[in-house]
């Protein structure tokens, strides 16, 4: 088999394409590329671009000179060079043809955007750059095009079941993530954390098949924000406040009252995590630690109780009314344990008594979302941060929406029968 012919296997070209050349050249940084010249027959005609066109068998007007990026070749660099004709439309006029490599308007070859799509899964997109030597801002433009394709045609008529919560962006700027609890990945995400984005969010569902009546609970934390715009767009949703959430604000009380308490003695700060932690993630040497300190800080003593008897109704109670009852006597307990700072979150809790109580009826969590956000932020610590925050929306939707690639045609259009097939024809 000559040479020409083994690459142009290897490209999976078809009549009329043909590789007619292939160069081993140097290149300006001194290193060796490989260079593909690809041409096609005399006298072919080609199929009119346009959707929906009929015309197969349009003649060449003219050709123009084009190069894309391909996957390497080993060590070096590959490029792919061809004379893209222009084809005479008798409807549509003088039009570009789509070649079989790569997707009108890329500099890269598909087969190169699909390890693009692959590597940034796993990895930041400036790793990737170096990696590749190419500029980021090309990768980026890649990664929105199939990320923004890909969620035009997601399909959202089967969900009922969604979780709400916010993850930082920067310093006090939020996005709201919205997941789809029953197929567990990210369905939606915008800028804000109020009940604007619950509006938005519809909007979204509406243009994909989906529809605000046929949400039946949602989980969220105790944004009132959430809360509202919930009860406004989403008649028949239940909302259900999730046990992290509940706790987390106990936590966030426990902690005011330890830092009164430790003021003005240097022996007794540091011992936030002794009292937030349970027992099991605390060492014998921290366990001893703190119940000697049980008597100089007896406010944030009593106030770890409360928080483990919340544990304990959480873990314990197989229903709501059980719940409900021992919940009344930890707000009673706390009402009348003279600890200022811990009043606020019984009144946190009466003002979301309905929702908290969803949890036992419903037996849905948001920990699902709170898993999620654990993953995003690894996603902007290892990135160190966003140029853009669409980069940001972006890479959440491509890592956690679990969104498919699978039917994009050598031209970059969906078609029916066999998905295409990303690396497996890398030569």
């Amino acid at each position: 088999m000559e040479t020409a012919d083994l690459f142009a296997a290897a490209l999976c070209l078809q009549s009329p394409w043909k590789v007619v050349k292939v160069s081993f050249l140097p290149a300006d940084s001194g290193s060796m590329e490989l260079h593909i010249d690809v041409d096609f027959n005399r006298g072919a005609k080609f199929s009119c671009p346009v959707d929906g066109c009929g015309n197969q068998q349009c003649a060449v007007h003219d050709t123009v000179e084009k190069t894309w990026r391909h996957m390497n070749f080993f060590q070096y660099k590959t490029y792919i060079h061809a004379r893209v004709p222009r084809i005479d439309c008798r409807e549509h006029g003088v039009r570009l043809v789509s070649v079989p490599w790569a997707r009108p308007g890329s500099g890269f070859t598909l087969l190169f955007e699909a390890m693009l799509l692959e590597m940034c899964r796993v990895m930041n997109c400036s790793a990737v750059s170096r990696i590749v030597g190419e500029h980021d801002t090309r990768i980026w433009k890649v990664i929105q095009y199939y990320v923004s394709e890909a969620l035009e045609r997601e399909d959202y008529s089967q969900v009922s079941s969604i979780g709400i919560d916010e993850t930082s962006k920067k310093g006090h700027n939020y996005v709201t993530v919205v997941a789809d609890l029953n197929a567990r990945r990210a369905i939606f995400v915008t800028d804000g954390k109020d009940r604007s984005t619950v509006k938005q969010l519809v909007s979204h569902l509406l243009g994909h098949k989906g529809s605000k009546e046929q949400i039946r609970l949602t989980a969220c934390d105790m944004s009132l924000g959430f809360k509202a715009g919930i009860r406004e767009n989403f008649p028949n949703a239940s909302i259900v406040i999730d046990k992290f959430h509940v706790i987390k604000h106990c936590n966030e009380c426990i902690d005011k009252v330890r830092k009164r308490e430790s003021k003005g003695s240097k022996g007794l700060k540091g011992t936030k995590y002794l009292w937030l932690k349970n027992d099991a993630n605390l060492s014998r040497r921290q366990l001893a630690r703190r119940d000697s300190l049980v008597a100089l800080m007896p406010h944030t003593a009593r106030s770890m109780h409360m928080r483990l008897v919340l544990q304990e109704i959480y873990e314990k109670c197989s229903c709501s009314f059980d719940a409900e009852q021992r919940l009344r006597k930890l707000c009673s307990w706390i009402m009348h344990a003279r600890i200022p700072e811990m009043k606020p979150f019984a009144a946190l809790l009466r003002s979301h008594w309905e929702e908290i109580l969803a949890y036992w009826k419903c037996g849905m969590t948001n920990a699902l979302l709170e898993g999620l956000n654990s993953v995003i932020q690894n996603l902007k610590r290892g990135a160190r941060g966003f140029r853009s925050p669409e980069y940001f929306k972006t890479m959440i939707y491509l890592v956690c929406g679990k969104l498919d690639f699978s039917d994009f045609s050598p031209t970059g259009k969906p078609f029916e029968g066999k998905p295409f097939s990303g690396l497996t024809h890398s030569i």
